[in-house]
Protein backbone atom coordinates (compact mmCIF):
# COMPACT_ATOMS: atom_id res chain seq x y z
CA UNK A 1 0.00 0.00 0.00
CA UNK A 2 2.63 2.45 1.09
CA UNK A 3 4.84 1.29 -2.02
CA UNK A 4 2.00 2.42 -4.21
CA UNK A 5 1.69 5.80 -3.08
CA UNK A 6 5.01 6.58 -3.04
CA UNK A 7 4.52 5.37 -6.75
CA UNK A 8 1.76 7.48 -7.35
CA UNK A 9 3.79 10.47 -6.01
CA UNK A 10 6.38 9.81 -8.16
CA UNK A 11 4.07 10.13 -11.09
CA UNK A 12 2.55 13.00 -9.71
CA UNK A 13 5.97 14.95 -9.61
CA UNK A 14 7.11 13.49 -12.89
CA UNK A 15 3.89 14.61 -14.56
CA UNK A 16 4.49 18.42 -12.78
CA UNK A 17 7.72 18.30 -14.11
CA UNK A 18 6.54 17.64 -17.52
CA UNK A 19 4.14 20.56 -17.33
CA UNK A 20 6.74 22.93 -15.94
CA UNK A 21 8.90 21.74 -18.95
CA UNK A 22 6.33 21.96 -21.72
CA UNK A 23 5.81 25.68 -20.44
CA UNK A 24 9.77 26.53 -19.94
CA UNK A 25 9.99 25.48 -23.58
CA UNK A 26 7.06 27.39 -24.74
CA UNK A 27 8.41 30.41 -23.05
CA UNK A 28 11.56 30.14 -24.73
CA UNK A 29 9.83 29.91 -28.36
CA UNK A 30 8.22 32.66 -27.69
CA UNK A 31 11.07 34.80 -26.22
CA UNK A 32 13.31 33.92 -29.43
CA UNK A 33 10.25 34.46 -32.39
CA UNK A 34 10.20 37.56 -30.09
CA UNK A 35 13.88 38.46 -30.55
CA UNK A 36 14.19 37.58 -34.05
CA UNK A 37 11.02 39.80 -34.96
CA UNK A 38 12.08 42.74 -33.42
CA UNK A 39 16.22 42.33 -34.65
CA UNK A 40 17.08 44.80 -36.55
CA UNK A 41 16.68 43.21 -40.52
CA UNK A 42 20.47 45.61 -41.65
CA UNK A 43 22.61 47.42 -40.44
CA UNK A 44 24.45 50.20 -43.08
CA UNK A 45 27.50 51.40 -41.99
CA UNK A 46 29.54 53.66 -44.29
CA UNK A 47 30.33 57.53 -45.06
CA UNK A 48 28.50 59.19 -47.23
CA UNK A 49 30.09 61.59 -50.11
CA UNK A 50 29.75 64.45 -52.25
CA UNK A 51 30.84 63.92 -55.62
CA UNK A 52 31.54 66.69 -58.05
CA UNK A 53 31.27 65.79 -61.77
CA UNK A 54 32.30 69.11 -63.53
CA UNK A 55 31.81 70.92 -61.09
CA UNK A 56 28.43 69.61 -60.36
CA UNK A 57 28.07 68.54 -56.98
CA UNK A 58 25.69 65.15 -56.08
CA UNK A 59 24.84 63.21 -52.83
CA UNK A 60 26.78 59.71 -53.37
CA UNK A 61 28.71 57.16 -51.51
CA UNK A 62 28.00 53.15 -51.12
CA UNK A 63 25.82 54.02 -47.73
CA UNK A 64 23.47 56.28 -49.70
CA UNK A 65 23.09 53.22 -52.83
CA UNK A 66 22.58 51.00 -50.14
CA UNK A 67 19.85 53.28 -48.10
CA UNK A 68 18.10 53.44 -52.05
CA UNK A 69 18.22 50.33 -52.63
CA UNK A 70 16.77 49.03 -48.78
CA UNK A 71 14.25 51.54 -49.14
CA UNK A 72 13.14 50.31 -52.63
CA UNK A 73 12.82 46.40 -51.33
CA UNK A 74 10.48 48.02 -48.29
CA UNK A 75 13.63 47.18 -45.88
CA UNK A 76 13.87 49.68 -42.64
CA UNK A 77 17.55 49.94 -41.58
CA UNK A 78 19.70 50.96 -39.33
CA UNK A 79 22.85 53.28 -40.55
CA UNK A 80 25.64 54.68 -39.49
CA UNK A 81 26.94 56.95 -41.40
CA UNK A 82 29.59 60.79 -40.68
CA UNK A 83 28.56 64.10 -42.38
CA UNK A 84 28.77 67.43 -41.72
CA UNK A 85 25.93 69.17 -40.41
CA UNK A 86 25.09 70.67 -43.70
CA UNK A 87 24.94 67.35 -45.45
CA UNK A 88 21.75 65.76 -47.54
CA UNK A 89 20.52 63.44 -45.75
CA UNK A 90 17.05 62.83 -47.49
CA UNK A 91 18.31 59.56 -49.50
CA UNK A 92 18.22 58.24 -45.55
CA UNK A 93 13.74 59.15 -44.92
CA UNK A 94 12.34 56.39 -43.40
CA UNK A 95 15.35 54.57 -41.42
CA UNK A 96 16.96 54.50 -38.41
CA UNK A 97 20.09 57.14 -38.99
CA UNK A 98 22.61 57.65 -36.74
CA UNK A 99 25.08 60.73 -38.16
CA UNK A 100 28.72 60.70 -36.65
CA UNK A 101 29.22 64.79 -36.91
CA UNK A 102 32.37 65.87 -38.41
CA UNK A 103 33.69 69.01 -39.88
CA UNK A 104 33.69 67.91 -43.17
CA UNK A 105 32.09 65.53 -45.47
CA UNK A 106 33.81 63.17 -47.64
CA UNK A 107 34.13 64.48 -51.07
CA UNK A 108 35.34 62.79 -54.26
CA UNK A 109 36.22 65.06 -57.80
CA UNK A 110 35.60 62.98 -60.59
CA UNK A 111 37.38 63.62 -63.82
CA UNK A 112 37.11 61.99 -66.72
CA UNK A 113 39.54 60.84 -70.01
CA UNK A 114 38.45 63.01 -73.44
CA UNK A 115 36.71 59.63 -74.15
CA UNK A 116 35.17 59.24 -71.01
CA UNK A 117 35.60 55.67 -70.21
CA UNK A 118 38.34 56.26 -67.26
CA UNK A 119 37.83 57.62 -64.04
CA UNK A 120 40.40 59.83 -62.34
CA UNK A 121 39.28 60.23 -58.29
CA UNK A 122 40.63 62.46 -56.11
CA UNK A 123 39.57 63.06 -52.29
CA UNK A 124 39.22 66.80 -51.20
CA UNK A 125 37.57 66.41 -48.25
CA UNK A 126 37.65 63.88 -45.55
CA UNK A 127 35.75 63.54 -42.15
CA UNK A 128 38.31 63.04 -39.13
CA UNK A 129 36.76 60.23 -37.84
CA UNK A 130 36.90 56.19 -38.56
CA UNK A 131 33.81 54.38 -37.71
CA UNK A 132 33.77 51.81 -35.35
CA UNK A 133 31.60 49.63 -33.20
CA UNK A 134 31.40 52.11 -30.72
CA UNK A 135 29.89 54.26 -33.14
CA UNK A 136 26.72 51.76 -33.15
CA UNK A 137 23.70 51.55 -31.01
CA UNK A 138 23.92 48.11 -29.27
CA UNK A 139 20.50 46.78 -30.66
CA UNK A 140 21.76 47.09 -34.67
CA UNK A 141 24.82 45.45 -33.77
CA UNK A 142 22.74 42.33 -33.59
CA UNK A 143 21.00 42.96 -36.68
CA UNK A 144 20.34 40.09 -39.49
CA UNK A 145 22.43 41.72 -41.83
CA UNK A 146 25.08 44.40 -41.87
CA UNK A 147 26.60 45.80 -44.99
CA UNK A 148 29.47 47.80 -44.46
CA UNK A 149 30.70 50.35 -47.33
CA UNK A 150 34.03 51.95 -46.81
CA UNK A 151 35.20 54.42 -49.76
CA UNK A 152 38.79 55.01 -48.48
CA UNK A 153 40.90 52.87 -46.34
CA UNK A 154 40.17 55.39 -43.13
CA UNK A 155 36.48 54.99 -43.54
CA UNK A 156 35.79 52.01 -41.08
CA UNK A 157 37.18 49.22 -38.62
CA UNK A 158 35.73 46.65 -41.04
CA UNK A 159 37.33 43.65 -38.98
CA UNK A 160 35.80 45.15 -35.51
CA UNK A 161 32.09 44.68 -36.87
CA UNK A 162 33.07 41.05 -38.40
CA UNK A 163 34.74 39.57 -35.39
CA UNK A 164 32.28 41.29 -32.70
CA UNK A 165 31.45 39.13 -29.72
CA UNK A 166 27.72 38.64 -29.52
CA UNK A 167 25.77 38.39 -26.46
CA UNK A 168 24.80 35.43 -24.44
CA UNK A 169 21.56 34.92 -25.78
CA UNK A 170 22.44 35.34 -29.80
CA UNK A 171 24.82 32.79 -28.36
CA UNK A 172 22.38 30.71 -26.64
CA UNK A 173 20.00 30.48 -29.88
CA UNK A 174 22.47 30.15 -32.54
CA UNK A 175 22.30 33.24 -34.11
CA UNK A 176 24.65 34.20 -37.22
CA UNK A 177 25.26 37.03 -38.78
CA UNK A 178 25.43 37.69 -42.07
CA UNK A 179 28.46 40.52 -43.36
CA UNK A 180 28.05 42.07 -46.54
CA UNK A 181 31.49 44.09 -47.57
CA UNK A 182 31.89 46.34 -50.45
CA UNK A 183 35.21 46.33 -50.21
CA UNK A 184 36.63 48.83 -53.04
CA UNK A 185 37.40 51.71 -50.75
CA UNK A 186 40.16 49.19 -48.87
CA UNK A 187 42.07 48.80 -52.31
CA UNK A 188 42.28 52.66 -52.63
CA UNK A 189 46.02 54.22 -51.90
CA UNK A 190 45.76 58.20 -51.35
CA UNK A 191 48.88 60.40 -52.01
CA UNK A 192 49.94 63.73 -50.21
CA UNK A 193 47.39 65.64 -52.98
CA UNK A 194 44.31 63.12 -52.56
CA UNK A 195 44.33 61.12 -55.89
CA UNK A 196 43.35 57.43 -55.62
CA UNK A 197 45.26 54.90 -56.70
CA UNK A 198 44.64 51.16 -56.79
CA UNK A 199 46.34 48.60 -55.01
CA UNK A 200 47.64 46.13 -56.84
CA UNK A 201 47.48 43.13 -54.27
CA UNK A 202 44.39 42.34 -51.27
CA UNK A 203 44.85 44.72 -48.98
CA UNK A 204 45.48 43.81 -45.14
CA UNK A 205 42.25 45.57 -44.31
CA UNK A 206 40.46 42.99 -46.66
CA UNK A 207 42.30 40.22 -45.01
CA UNK A 208 41.53 41.21 -41.88
CA UNK A 209 37.88 41.42 -42.44
CA UNK A 210 37.17 37.85 -43.84
CA UNK A 211 35.29 35.19 -42.40
CA UNK A 212 32.92 32.10 -43.34
CA UNK A 213 29.66 34.60 -43.08
CA UNK A 214 31.49 37.52 -45.11
CA UNK A 215 30.48 38.51 -48.94
CA UNK A 216 33.22 40.34 -50.34
CA UNK A 217 32.31 42.80 -53.27
CA UNK A 218 34.58 43.82 -55.69
CA UNK A 219 34.77 44.90 -59.28
CA UNK A 220 37.06 43.70 -61.71
CA UNK A 221 38.98 47.27 -61.96
CA UNK A 222 39.93 46.43 -58.49
CA UNK A 223 40.54 42.53 -59.22
CA UNK A 224 42.14 42.43 -62.77
CA UNK A 225 45.76 42.99 -61.86
CA UNK A 226 45.87 40.06 -59.38
CA UNK A 227 46.75 36.72 -59.76
CA UNK A 228 43.78 34.28 -61.11
CA UNK A 229 43.79 32.21 -58.48
CA UNK A 230 43.85 34.85 -55.54
CA UNK A 231 40.23 35.29 -55.77
CA UNK A 232 39.76 31.51 -55.07
CA UNK A 233 41.67 31.35 -52.32
CA UNK A 234 40.48 34.24 -50.54
CA UNK A 235 36.50 33.26 -50.80
CA UNK A 236 37.67 29.96 -49.56
CA UNK A 237 38.28 31.97 -46.07
CA UNK A 238 34.94 33.36 -47.06
CA UNK A 239 31.28 32.74 -47.67
CA UNK A 240 31.87 34.15 -50.93
CA UNK A 241 33.10 36.56 -53.15
CA UNK A 242 31.25 38.39 -55.99
CA UNK A 243 33.33 40.45 -58.89
CA UNK A 244 31.20 42.40 -60.99
CA UNK A 245 32.11 42.83 -64.21
CA UNK A 246 29.75 45.14 -66.24
CA UNK A 247 27.76 44.84 -69.10
CA UNK A 248 29.18 41.07 -68.82
CA UNK A 249 27.22 40.39 -65.12
CA UNK A 250 29.48 39.20 -62.53
CA UNK A 251 31.51 36.03 -61.63
CA UNK A 252 30.83 34.31 -58.13
CA UNK A 253 33.28 32.37 -56.14
CA UNK A 254 31.95 30.04 -53.27
CA UNK A 255 33.91 27.35 -51.95
CA UNK A 256 30.84 24.51 -52.80
CA UNK A 257 30.61 25.89 -56.97
CA UNK A 258 34.21 27.88 -57.50
CA UNK A 259 33.00 30.19 -59.93
CA UNK A 260 29.76 31.19 -61.81
CA UNK A 261 28.93 33.53 -63.82
CA UNK A 262 25.29 36.12 -62.84
CA UNK A 263 23.97 36.70 -66.06
CA UNK A 264 24.09 40.68 -66.69
CA UNK A 265 20.73 41.91 -67.56
CA UNK A 266 20.91 43.87 -70.86
CA UNK A 267 19.82 47.34 -70.87
CA UNK A 268 21.13 50.61 -72.51
CA UNK A 269 23.25 52.02 -69.63
CA UNK A 270 23.30 55.78 -69.22
CA UNK A 271 25.36 56.64 -66.11
CA UNK A 272 27.26 53.59 -64.28
CA UNK A 273 27.57 55.10 -60.84
CA UNK A 274 26.18 53.51 -57.95
CA UNK A 275 25.95 50.37 -60.15
CA UNK A 276 27.84 48.03 -58.14
CA UNK A 277 26.88 49.16 -54.51
CA UNK A 278 22.96 48.42 -55.92
CA UNK A 279 24.02 45.07 -57.20
CA UNK A 280 25.79 44.64 -53.22
CA UNK A 281 22.76 45.71 -51.47
CA UNK A 282 20.13 44.17 -53.43
CA UNK A 283 22.06 40.34 -52.87
CA UNK A 284 22.38 40.80 -49.41
CA UNK A 285 18.99 41.57 -49.28
CA UNK A 286 17.97 39.07 -51.30
CA UNK A 287 19.94 36.69 -49.43
CA UNK A 288 18.72 37.52 -46.40
CA UNK A 289 15.26 36.61 -47.47
CA UNK A 290 16.74 32.98 -48.88
CA UNK A 291 16.23 33.87 -52.44
CA UNK A 292 17.31 30.88 -54.56
CA UNK A 293 19.34 33.20 -57.11
CA UNK A 294 20.60 36.55 -54.92
CA UNK A 295 22.90 37.57 -58.04
CA UNK A 296 19.44 37.59 -60.61
CA UNK A 297 17.80 40.07 -58.21
CA UNK A 298 21.02 41.97 -57.38
CA UNK A 299 21.76 42.03 -61.32
CA UNK A 300 18.50 43.23 -62.03
CA UNK A 301 18.44 45.70 -59.65
CA UNK A 302 21.81 47.10 -60.99
CA UNK A 303 20.56 47.10 -64.52
CA UNK A 304 17.61 49.95 -63.21
CA UNK A 305 20.59 52.01 -61.01
CA UNK A 306 22.34 52.65 -64.84
CA UNK A 307 19.43 53.36 -66.73
CA UNK A 308 19.06 56.54 -64.47
CA UNK A 309 21.23 59.94 -65.01
CA UNK A 310 24.20 60.94 -62.49
CA UNK A 311 21.68 64.18 -61.87
CA UNK A 312 19.20 62.41 -59.91
CA UNK A 313 20.86 59.80 -58.51
CA UNK A 314 20.91 57.88 -55.76
CA UNK A 315 17.26 58.84 -54.64
CA UNK A 316 15.78 57.43 -58.78
CA UNK A 317 17.40 54.51 -58.12
CA UNK A 318 15.00 53.65 -55.34
CA UNK A 319 11.93 54.83 -57.62
CA UNK A 320 13.18 53.01 -60.96
CA UNK A 321 13.54 49.73 -58.55
CA UNK A 322 9.75 50.20 -57.05
CA UNK A 323 8.18 51.44 -60.37
CA UNK A 324 8.66 47.72 -61.72
CA UNK A 325 9.02 45.85 -58.59
CA UNK A 326 5.97 46.47 -56.73
CA UNK A 327 3.49 45.77 -59.36
CA UNK A 328 5.14 42.63 -60.31
CA UNK A 329 4.82 41.91 -56.68
CA UNK A 330 1.32 42.64 -56.45
CA UNK A 331 0.42 40.52 -59.87
CA UNK A 332 2.79 37.43 -57.84
CA UNK A 333 0.20 37.93 -54.83
CA UNK A 334 -2.78 38.41 -56.86
CA UNK A 335 -2.40 35.14 -58.83
CA UNK A 336 -1.24 33.14 -56.02
CA UNK A 337 -4.69 34.32 -54.06
CA UNK A 338 -6.71 33.30 -56.54
CA UNK A 339 -4.95 30.13 -57.36
CA UNK A 340 -4.93 29.11 -53.88
CA UNK A 341 -7.80 30.68 -52.44
CA UNK A 342 -10.26 31.94 -54.82
CA UNK A 343 -10.36 29.21 -57.29
CA UNK A 344 -8.77 26.04 -55.76
CA UNK A 345 -10.51 26.75 -52.44
CA UNK A 346 -13.64 29.07 -52.38
CA UNK A 347 -15.02 27.97 -55.66
CA UNK A 348 -14.53 24.45 -54.74
CA UNK A 349 -16.02 25.16 -51.44
CA UNK A 350 -19.32 26.73 -53.05
CA UNK A 351 -19.73 23.57 -55.36
CA UNK A 352 -19.47 20.75 -52.98
CA UNK A 353 -21.36 22.87 -50.73
CA UNK A 354 -24.58 22.77 -53.21
CA UNK A 355 -24.07 19.53 -54.21
CA UNK A 356 -24.18 17.96 -50.33
CA UNK A 357 -27.03 20.51 -49.40
CA UNK A 358 -30.44 18.91 -49.78
CA UNK A 359 -32.44 21.76 -50.01
CA UNK A 360 -30.07 22.96 -53.01
CA UNK A 361 -30.83 19.79 -54.25
CA UNK A 362 -34.28 19.78 -53.93
CA UNK A 363 -34.65 23.35 -55.26
CA UNK A 364 -32.76 22.05 -58.26
CA UNK A 365 -35.34 19.49 -58.74
CA UNK A 366 -37.84 21.93 -58.67
CA UNK A 367 -36.50 24.59 -60.83
CA UNK A 368 -35.91 21.57 -63.62
CA UNK A 369 -39.48 20.51 -63.45
CA UNK A 370 -40.84 24.28 -63.89
CA UNK A 371 -38.19 24.34 -67.15
CA UNK A 372 -35.78 26.37 -65.36
CA UNK A 373 -32.74 24.39 -65.10
CA UNK A 374 -30.86 26.58 -66.69
CA UNK A 375 -30.40 28.62 -63.27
Amino acid sequence: MQAAATRGKAWRMIARLGRVSLAAAGILLVAILLTEYLRTPVLLVGNLTIDIVDKKKALGGAISYAAAVATAFGVKACIVTAASSDANLTVFEGHELHIVSTQDTLTFEHTYTWWGNHRKLKVSKQPNVTLTLDHVPQHCRRARTILMGPLTPTDLDAAAFVHQQHGWWDRFIGFKQRIGYMAQGEQRVLDKAGRVYPYKDPSQHILDALSPRTSVFLSDVETDSWPPETVQRLAAQSDRWLVTRGEFGAHEFTVDQGMSLVEPVKVTAVDTNGAGDTFATAYMIALAARDSNPGQRASWAASRAVQQPQSCKPQCVTQAIQRELWPARTRQRLHWLWEHVFEASLLQQIQQFLQDNKACQVLKGKLHGLGLNWL
